[in-house]
């Protein structure tokens, strides 16, 4: 290839690759300063209907504090306890009158529910000294504080506006409680009509501020012969609302729907576009649910900040841009782009994985310079990866027989607690018509059973240790031969005697009773089922573990529950009394014992547990197959339900049928 003809199509390519991208940063430029120019006029009106907000709102909620505090005096609740009372009267009304001359209004009032006495002052009244009024239920204009007192809300602020003196009043009406007992209520006035004026008098540039109710009627606005067109209106139904300053039904559509949500409670804010005035305007919308009104700021983001404010930033960029591309183009022509193509048919070499080529070096320039360095780094990375790989070889083969040396060992302990269990014999041999299901979580569990034959019957358990995996299985294992040396030290004995007996073993075997005792934080123990079957007769007792027994017949499985009490924990209490349950039970009676690990397994639709329900449907199902099909069945269930899903914990299950007694 021609070196001209490449350093030729070089240059066009990069002037090409420039032009495109020097007009996709240019309509991005155009994107982001329209989206930025909305998103701060948006910020704007937002934040300018907050501060007229927090104008209007501020000074009413610091006299509302104030009118708390006076209602929780103790003097104000006495006055409305007995203000009939000389003494309390005057106490009561002296706490009103220094309460009065904090408030901005100077006025303050109080009303004892029991009496209905209406006490008032004010700067024209002076102090309250007796009851302004006895308030009456049947007068409509007493039926703010009759109705207050049945909301029974701890405070509440009502509008007073008249729009023809301009005049806007909010009172402030607190409960007075005793204990929770509805007494009396407090508060004061504040003449908000200066507030109002300054506010809608006051919009920055672009901006206007006007306050509406849940109606939509305006209480304040800029215009003032509109608010003076309204003031001469007495029907509150026929005042203009900001509806009918809107040029089409869509926009007032809108309206409606955002400010029922506004005044609802359903949104904190709103922001919309109106069309007023024949320029669309940015609305930005808070509620006062304190008065049931409404700020509302109008912005016309062309006064905010403008897209075309930004022309002469964009003419500076597009400056800079052209100056950039030609000085680039240049000095990547005369200074890369010939070294560099000689360098890319040798790099490539490097980059499909032959790290032997050597570069050659013919400059003594930064090019020449880095293709040096590139030799150095080629070769370093040949021997890093050549060591990399013979470690990662030894590593991998020490790691294969670690993991052989630990699965042979697991392995070896799986055989061993297997050796510990009865065998299918054994079973077999006590148990005719039985089936077993025993799944440990890992290659070794916590779980275990275990058959001892007696006289006339056998000793059956299905116990459940602390742990999973090689710990549970030293736990069962040990557990195991607690239960044996007390089983043969107690052959006769009942099951609860031996849960108990198997309690106080365990606790000495794992040391619980040294206080001072190693591994503190450790806590083993189990859970054990026990059966004792001889002469037809049943005896069972249970730690934690139940015992399922299906008669023929039966709709439902019935349960004897062990005693909420494990074994051998430091909880544990040595000298609990295990509960014994004995019961005759016919021949064809089917009885289960099972861990938890079978309820606790997740799995369906909804990821729940198997859970008690299911598996009494399950063994409803299957009662009349012989046990071994019961088993079978059971375990296609569980594996159904399982899925994909983990086993969470150890699972064992025993079931047999009781068999005719000879």
């Amino acid at each position: 290839m021609n070196v001209r003809s490449l350093k030729a199509r070089s240059i066009l390519t990069l002037l090409s690759v420039y032009l495109g991208v020097g007009v996709l940063c240019l309509l991005a430029f155009l994107w982001a300063a329209r989206g930025l120019s909305r998103a701060f006029a948006r910020r704007y009106a937002i934040t300018h209907a907050q501060l007229d907000k927090e104008r209007f709102m501020g000074p009413v909620m610091r006299e509302a504090a104030l009118a708390r505090k006076m209602a929780g005096e103790g003097t104000i609740r006495a006055l409305c306890l007995g203000d009939q009372d000389p003494r309390v009267r005057a106490a009561g009304l002296a706490e009103l009158e220094a309460y009065r001359r904090t408030f901005a209004d100077r006025s303050c009032f109080l009303v004892a529910a029991a009496t209905r006495h209406h006490y008032f002052g004010g700067d024209d009244r002076g102090p309250a000294k007796a009851p302004f009024q006895t308030l009456d239920p049947a007068n409509v204009n007493d039926r703010w504080f009759f109705d207050g007192m049945d909301r029974g809300r701890d405070f509440e602020l009502n509008v007073d506006s008249d729009v023809a003196l301009g005049l806007y009043k909010v009172w402030i009406n607190v409960l007075v409680k005793d204990g929770g007992r509805r007494i009396g209520m407090a508060g004061t006035g504040m003449d908000l009509s200066e507030f109002v004026r300054d506010i809608v008098r006051s919009g920055d540039r672009g901006a206007t501020t006007i306050m509406v109710d849940a109606k939509g009627i305006l209480q304040a606005h800029p215009d003032e012969a509109l608010m003076a067109r309204n003031a001469g209106i007495k029907d509150e139904a026929r005042r203009t609302t900001f509806y009918q300053l809107l040029e089409t039904d869509a926009d007032r559509a809108l309206l409606k729907e955002r400010l029922d949500r506004l005044m609802k409670g359903g949104s904190p804010r709103e922001t919309f576009v109106l069309r007023l005035g024949g320029k669309r305007q940015l609305v930005a919308a808070l509620p006062m649910p304190e008065i049931g009104w409404a700020t509302v700021t109008l912005v016309d983001p062309s006064q905010v900040i403008g897209v075309r404010r930004f022309l002469p930033i964009l003419a500076v960029l597009a400056l800079g841009f052209l100056a950039t591309v030609a000085l680039a183009s240049w000095f990547l022509n005369r200074t890369v782009l010939i070294p560099l193509a000689r360098l890319t048919a040798s790099a490539g070499e490097v980059a499909s994985g032959h790290y032997d080529v050597a570069l050659p070096v013919e400059r003594d320039d930064e090019l020449g310079r880095l293709t040096a360095v590139f030799n150095r780094m080629a070769g370093t990375v040949h021997e890093v990866t050549t060591g990399l790989e013979r470690l990662v070889q030894a590593r991998t083969a020490e790691l294969e027989r670690s993991r052989a040396q630990i699965l042979d060992s697991v392995a070896y302990a799986r055989l061993i607690q297997a050796r510990t269990l009865p065998t299918a014999q054994e079973l077999g041999s006590a148990l005719p018509d039985h089936f077993l299901l025993f799944r440990p979580r890992d290659l070794v569990g916590g779980d275990f059973y275990t058959l001892r034959s007696l006289e006339g019957g056998f000793l059956l358990g299905v116990g459940d240790c602390t742990g999973h995996g090689v710990p549970g299985a030293f736990m069962s294992m040990a557990s195991r031969a607690a239960f044996d040396q007390v089983a043969a030290r107690h052959p006769e004995a009942d099951p609860a005697i031996l849960l108990g007996e198997m309690n106080v073993a365990l606790r000495t075997l794992l040391n619980q009773e040294d206080p001072e005792g190693r591994d503190r934080a450790m806590d083993n123990g189990l859970d054990l089922g026990l059966l004792r079957f001889v002469g037809g007769r049943i005896r069972f007792a249970g730690a934690r573990i139940p015992l399922w027994i299906l008669r023929p017949g039966a709709g439902e499985p019935e349960i004897l529950p062990g005693d909420a009490h494990s074994l051998g924990y430091r909880r544990s209490r040595p000298d609990f009394a295990f509960t014994g349950q004995e019961l005759d039970l016919p021949a064809g009676t089917s009885v289960y014992l099972f861990t938890d690990g079978i309820l606790d397994q997740h799995g369906g639709r909804h990821n729940f547990g198997f859970g008690r329900r299911r598996l009494a449907r399950i063994l409803l199902g299957v009662r009349d197959l012989p046990m071994a099909a019961q088993g079978e069945a059971l375990a296609l269930a569980l594996a159904e339900y399982q899925g994909a899903n983990p086993q969470r914990d150890d699972i064992t299950m025993l079931g047999f049928r009781i068999p005719e007694v000879r």
